[in-house]
């Protein structure tokens, strides 16, 4: 009797184990993926002085992407989000334009 509990224990948990896996790896409790997207492309902003201007380039045809995605999702998130992704996109422009302009500055 005591063996089937146990067998029985561990079928249960092992059953509750594979519906929270297949819950997290459809995305239903994880992140979305412009979230996750949007978390390494905003990510740069403190050092967005010390990237290269390819590195800014990058970041700033990232954040243009983002823009296109925020702007489909529902008022609320899309306002916040989209002003956010704006400020990192302007913050690397200047960055870029700022050592386009003076590439003494980008050497230091």
């Amino acid at each position: 009797m005591k063996t089937t509990s146990g067998f029985l224990y561990s079928v249960v948990v092992l059953a509750m184990i594979l519906v929270v896996s297949s819950f997290l790896t459809e995305g239903r409790c994880a992140e979305p993926t412009w979230r996750v997207e949007f978390d390494e492309t905003c990510a740069h902003t403190t050092d967005a002085m010390s990237l290269a201007p390819a590195e800014l380039e990058v970041l700033i045809a990232k954040c243009e992407h983002l823009q296109k995605i925020i702007e489909q999702l529902d008022e609320s998130t899309s306002k916040v989000f989209l002003k956010r992704v704006l400020m990192c996109k302007n913050l690397y422009q200047y960055v870029l334009d700022d050592k386009k302009k003076s590439p003494e500055n980008s050497a230091q």
